[in-house]
């Protein structure tokens, strides 16, 4: 038999391998050989008989963990199972609101370079990271042993390409990378868009930047260059527009920022299509560079020049004209009901908007609509009248009737006007009949990016009936000459100026920015107005990220009526104007409009057939000058069942008082200051707060009053200065907060 050549031989370890094996199992018997199956594989086979299996607890483990754990909970998809009912509370009913999460191998492989990836973006490179899985109770523990590789420091920063542009300078100083910085990954991105965002807000919109690094892992440095391509300076030559069926071109270049003859800057494109979207009529805006086949001058192949033409391309999609809205029910202190509304979005066209909203209450037992007070409305019965103020309360209906006006753009793009009529009367039963006629105009204007300024003129007259108790309790104006103001017809005719300017990052809940807000309130008879009064106040509020994933918000608001400037002895303060303390947006250690100035009413209430005792109410009247001072310090609230934005703890102490400079008889207490602590938790309507403020201080003192068989006030008070006598223990010195949105 001929020998074949060398090159026709095959070498297969393979085949060879696996006849020996053959040759072995029939050595030793097939019974042996049936139990050789293969291992398991996939990603960490180590841990194959855990897969599937429920998670109860996810840890992370480090001699020195460099990145918080809250964080890198957040950077995983491996969580705990978890309770949460209606999708936020943090318990289960049973098995409802119950989120099982199930070991998955593979996930778990990638959450290794997940947090691999996050030590990168801190400037840790080199991290190592082992996952364990152990055997729990009806499931298995997730730990995640991490050794943070070294700190990569940057030695040196350069931007190049861009030297004839003016700004780059500036640019540089508010790039993220600092040299003597940590290297982070998030951070040389974030500056190579920083760079290209500069560029395109230029003019230049096919710009580009070129970016290199280099990391020597021996001595812990970085170098990087950022190399700027601005490309050719874009010109908006047109502008197209789709979509319209309502809405006339002539709307929609007014909401436009961009203009031909102009540079085309990225900022002005996001702009035009925010203004898009704020008229209603507009389900969607898009406003972007148009693609090739719609270009009116295609310079595609002109991109050396050193400026080119561009059309700008703004699609729309308009929503419905008009919107109506009607509602009905009963309600045993309102009797039968209504309300509607009807909305136009296009009204006189230019996509100004329009809406008429009505309601109507107490039908059945007002007059002209009566006869129902025995049957369906007991509450109006005429037997349970004890006084001609009840019947006249009881007799009045309800209603309302309000049109508002909205024109989206005037002069430009950054003003808008809005105007308001309305017609009311408003009672509550035993309590107060209140009717109004007024109108409103005013003016918002964009004055700088996140500020805006408005103008604000309004005029209204009415009166409100109804005894002196209640014009104390109720309405917290127990002087009077107060009372006598409100009961007759008069004009409240004031102007208000504002500026509020809010940059505060928010996720969900505030972590950096400022906030600031002024307004001048004023009337005087010049307007008018038989009120009187210039009032100014400033709030300001600004939040700071420290150390450790910690947030400092800190407040200060004052406001003061610069009475001296108007006629004291006849210039009245609505109470609506007046300024008020405490509440969970105050000083937290006291309730709802409880600091500052109060006055007692003594009340005789019936305890039988013949007995009566008497009892004392406070109420708040409001001051004329206050002053709020407020710090926090937020921290996460690391619970294995929530996710890091969801709870966060808090700790404050605010400080604050409220005068009335008018009162010359009692002496003018001194600041209040009440500390406590908090939760926040994070809901799709808004964070849910709870805070617990601690008061230490007596009840503010004031006149006491009384009340003589008819329910009015007496003429003077009974004592000048009233207070107390209550010594509460610890508990009842502690005042519970809770409401929706942030504190500060």
């Amino acid at each position: 038999m001929p020998v074949p050549p060398f090159s026709a031989l095959r070498f297969r370890p393979r085949a060879l391998l696996a006849r020996a094996a053959a040759l072995l199992c029939a050595a030793a018997g097939l019974a042996a050989c049936a139990g050789n199956q293969a291992g398991p594989t996939g990603p960490l086979p180590q841990f194959a008989q855990y897969e599937g299996q429920d998670v109860r607890s996810v840890d992370f483990e480090a001699d020195s963990l460099v990145v918080p754990a809250d964080s890198l909970r957040n950077v995983i998809t491996t969580q705990p199972s978890r309770c949460r009912a209606l999708g936020v509370l943090p318990f289960c009913i049973g098995k409802i609101g119950k989120q099982d999460y199930n070991l998955d191998l593979g996930v778990l492989s990638r959450d290794v370079a997940r947090i691999q990836l996050a030590h990168r973006d801190a400037g840790y490179y080199g991290t190592r990271v082992l996952p364990l899985v152990d055997e729990a109770p009806d499931g298995v523990n997730v730990t995640f042993r991490i050794e943070p590789g070294d700190r990569v420091t940057l030695t040196s920063l350069a931007v190049t390409g861009a030297d004839s542009l003016p700004g780059l300078d500036r640019i540089r100083g508010a790039l993220p990378l600092k040299e003597g910085e940590p290297f982070r990954r998030i951070d040389f991105l974030a500056s190579v868009d920083t760079v290209r965002n500069w560029l395109l807000n230029q003019g230049y919109a096919y710009a580009q930047v070129l970016r290199n690094y280099e990391i020597d892992t021996i001595a812990d440095v970085a170098q990087v260059e950022l190399n700027a391509a601005p490309g050719p300076l874009v010109v908006v030559d047109s502008i197209a527009i789709v979509g319209l069926y309502r809405l006339s071109p002539e709307t929609v270049r007014r909401q436009m920022a961009i203009r031909t003859g102009r540079p085309l800057r990225a900022t002005d494109l996001v702009r035009s299509q925010r203004n898009l979207f704020d008229l209603e009529l507009v389900n969607f805006a898009a406003v972007e560079v148009a693609p090739e086949r719609l270009q009116a001058t295609p310079d595609s192949a002109e991109l050396d020049r050193d400026s080119i033409g561009s059309t700008v391309l703004v699609r729309i999609v308009e929503a419905p004209r008009y919107a109506v809205d009607v509602a009905g029910g009963y309600a045993t202190r309102d009797c039968f009901r209504a309300q509607g509304s009807h909305l136009d979005r296009n009204f006189l066209g230019g996509a100004r908007r329009l809406e008429i909203t009505g309601l109507i209450a107490k039908v059945g037992v007002a007059s002209p609509v009566d006869g129902l007070e025995k049957n369906l409305c007991p509450a109006f019965n005429p037997e349970r009248r004890q006084t001609a103020q009840d019947s006249l309360i009881a007799d009045q209906i309800n209603y309302r009737l309000a049109a508002n006006f909205l024109q989206p753009r005037l002069f430009g793009t950054q003003t808008s006007v809005v105007a308001g009529l309305f017609t009311e009367q408003i009672s509550e039963l035993d309590l107060y009949v209140r009717d109004a006629t007024g109108s409103q105009v005013g003016i918002v204007r964009q004055i700088a990016p996140q500020t805006l300024a408005s103008l604000t003129f309004e005029v209204q007259r009415g009166r409100t009936r109804a005894s002196d108790y209640f014009f104390c309790i109720a309405f917290e104006v127990c002087r009077p000459g107060d009372i006598r103001a409100l009961e007759r017809p008069r004009w409240s005719n004031s102007v208000s100026l504002g500026l509020t300017q809010s940059r505060v990052r928010i996720d969900p809940f505030p972590s950096g920015g400022h906030q600031f807000r002024t307004t001048v309130d004023y009337a005087s008879p010049a307007l008018g107005s038989d009120d009187q009064y210039l009032r100014l106040m400033a709030d300001g509020i600004a939040h700071r990220r420290l150390t450790g994933n910690l947030v400092l918000s800190a407040r200060l608001m004052a406001g003061t009526f610069l009475t001296g400037l108007l006629n004291e002895e006849t210039g009245y303060i609505p109470p609506e104007q007046r300024f008020y303390g405490g509440g969970p947006t105050g000083v937290r250690g006291f309730r709802f409009n409880e600091l500052g100035p109060t006055v007692y009413v003594v009340r005789p209430r019936r305890t039988g057939s013949d007995g009566f005792e008497v009892d004392t109410i406070s109420s708040s009247t409001g001051g004329t000058r206050s002053v709020l001072g407020s710090t926090e310090l937020t921290f996460p609230i690391p619970l294995p069942l929530l996710n890091r934005p969801a709870l966060r703890g808090a700790v404050f102490l605010d400080a604050g008082q409220v005068w009335d400079t008018r009162d010359t008889t009692l002496v003018r207490p001194g600041i209040r200051f009440t500390p406590g602590v908090g939760g926040r938790f994070a809901t799709p309507v808004g964070p849910i707060r709870l805070d617990v403020g601690y008061n230490p201080y007596s009840r503010e003192p004031g006149p006491l009053y009384g009340i003589n068989e008819r329910g009015e006030l007496l003429p003077t008070p009974l004592l000048r200065r009233y207070q107390p006598d209550d010594k509460p223990g610890f508990l009842k010195r502690l005042t519970l907060q809770i409401s929706v949105g942030n504190a500060l």
